[in-house]
């Protein structure tokens, strides 16, 4: 019996979030494959809307899980870099000797070259503990501010255009379709089911390949829903049309 694409590796490893940590695919360009996994099932004589939603779960997962990776790496970075700054503070050392010029054993100096000389002293003094700071909280900063946008744990333009159709966020996708299902509950005064929905699609995409694309992403914010406890779903059979209501 012939295997499916999803069935072999890399796709294999899509349907598993614990074996895609432990292999090489976690460091893999997870937006173009999904993109490869998503044309690959279009292309395919029956689309499993089951594989398509475990394995985009996975992909988000994983997504998650290298983020977090690259923070905890950074974080023990930063720790080593402070613990070596520590030691070097409060270790000992001893000057080297300074090179003396050669000059004349003495030397009379004016009281007011002296005072120059110590006020110039004081002033470079305070100028580079002024640029050492200056530098320290310029580099804080951006150091913050990459770990600021790391923990948003956002997935990646391209994998979110790939699910909603555009540049529109999953949550936007879901309470979109929330309301269009709520809309059309209220107006028949009845449950819906995915045929119904189906017709709403229809009416909206003109090209067979924009019906297709936005019956994936229809789907996808029905499990989600579903699964976050704002939609029911109900199916008596296989391949049977699945009806619709709010919880």
């Amino acid at each position: 019996m012939d295997l499916k694409f999803w069935q072999k590796p890399p796709f294999s490893s899509l349907l598993d979030t614990e074996i895609a940590k432990e292999s090489e695919i976690a460091f893999y360009d997870l937006a173009s494959l999904v993109d490869e996994f998503f044309d690959k099932m279009l292309h395919e004589e029956l689309i499993n809307y089951k594989i398509s939603g475990i394995a985009l779960k996975t992909s988000a997962n994983l997504h998650h899980y290298k983020i977090s990776s690259i923070i905890r790496e950074e974080e023990q970075i930063q720790k080593r870099e402070e613990l070596e700054k520590f030691r070097q503070r409060h270790s000992r050392s001893i000057p080297k000797a300074l090179p003396q010029p050669i000059q004349p054993k003495m030397q009379i100096a004016t009281k007011e070259e002296l005072f120059d000389a110590m006020r110039s002293a004081i002033i470079e003094v305070m100028q580079n503990k002024e640029k050492l700071r200056r530098r320290r909280m310029r580099r804080e900063e951006l150091q913050q501010k990459k770990i600021q946008m790391r923990s948003k744990a956002q997935l990646p333009k391209e994998l979110l255009k790939h699910i909603s159709g555009r540049e529109q966020t999953v949550e936007e996708l879901h309470e979109s379709w929330f309301n269009r299902i709520k809309g059309t509950i209220n107006l028949n005064n009845r449950e819906t089911s995915f045929y119904d929905l189906t017709n709403i699609i229809k009416n909206e995409q003109e090209t067979s390949i924009g019906r297709k694309f936005a019956l994936v992403r229809m789907f996808l914010a029905l499990m989600f829903l579903s699964t976050g406890s704002k939609l029911s779903l109900d199916q008596d059979e296989d391949f049977k049309d699945i009806s619709v209501d709010i919880k």
